[in-house]
């Protein structure tokens, strides 16, 4: 089939990420970060300051009057979506890429993952459970790794995994495991790791399809908090693609985050209302 040490070494060399952007993802780690610090690190990229500004403004922020200055944009959009936002500059083209071999056109990849982020930043209203910065950019990149292992699904390898899954009843991320010993969400923990970016977003990347192997109470939060995005996202019309059906809200989803099937509904439907406007902040 495939080597594996080949798999980690094109999972390392995807395009590095701006100083500025894994700087930023480093001092928004923390708990303790400071807005002058922040705020310094934007102002040195032009484009995610306009960018803040511009998504600061719209209507979809409901700002009621215009912000003209970095520290109001970060105060009214939250540290989370600014992050993602600074990512997302960075990761845009290349997920706007076409994957075949996951049943993605052109710009699906990208649209689900914006969707994803999405349902984490909307998700607090519904869920009983806080929303770390982090899981905002977790979102964004949870599906980076299919951007690697996409070039290697030839036919003969997609044969034998959906052979794999009807025989033995895997689901997707297990049938690449169990075919190419790594799966998509690990190798993009590595992509994440190689880039530099916090380990708790790495964390999860890598357990977004298994939350309780998360190493810590937090980081199962947040795998769960992306899991159940990623369910979000393709209930919302935004379906990230792959041989095994799509995600799905589990009670399991529930019991951890507090959220009840009425609330998954009501989430859904909020992500599907505000999708289009949140992908023009990108445009």
């Amino acid at each position: 089939m495939i080597d594996l040490q080949t798999l980690i070494a094109d999972a390392k060399d995807l395009e590095p990420l701006p100083q500025s952007t894994t700087r930023l993802a480093g001092l928004l780690a923390g708990e303790d970060w400071a807005m002058p610090d922040i705020s310094r690190v934007i102002r040195l990229d032009e484009a995610l300051t306009g960018r803040l500004l511009g998504a600061a403004n719209s209507a979809l922020s409901g700002a009621r009057e215009e912000i003209t200055s970095v520290e109001a944009a970060i105060m009214r959009l939250g540290a989370g979506s600014v992050l993602a936002l600074a990512l997302a500059s960075s990761v845009r083209k290349s997920f706007q890429s076409d994957l075949p071999a996951y049943g993605l056109d052109e710009g699906a990849l990208w649209r689900h993952s914006v969707a994803t982020a999405l349902a984490v930043e909307l998700a607090r209203p519904y869920c009983r459970r806080s929303i770390p910065p982090q899981a905002f950019a977790a979102g964004l990149l949870h599906d980076v790794g299919k951007l690697v292992l996409a070039r290697h699904l030839t036919p003969a390898v997609l044969a034998v995994m959906h052979r794999v899954q009807n025989d033995d009843g895997f689901v997707g991320f297990e049938a690449e495991s169990a075919v190419l010993e790594v799966h998509h969400a690990e190798l993009g923990a590595v992509v994440a790791e190689n880039w530099g970016l916090p380990e708790s977003i790495a964390v999860g990347i890598r357990f977004h399809h298994s939350p309780l192997e998360a190493p810590s109470d937090t980081g199962r939060l947040l795998c769960n908090l992306v899991g159940m995005a990623d369910a979000v996202a393709s209930r919302a019309g935004a379906p990230g693609g792959g041989p095994d059906p799509d995600e799905e809200f589990t009670p399991a989803h529930a019991e951890r985050l507090g959220i009840t099937c009425e609330g998954f509904d009501g989430l859904c439907e909020a992500v599907e209302q505000r999708l289009e406007d949140v992908l023009a902040w990108y445009e």
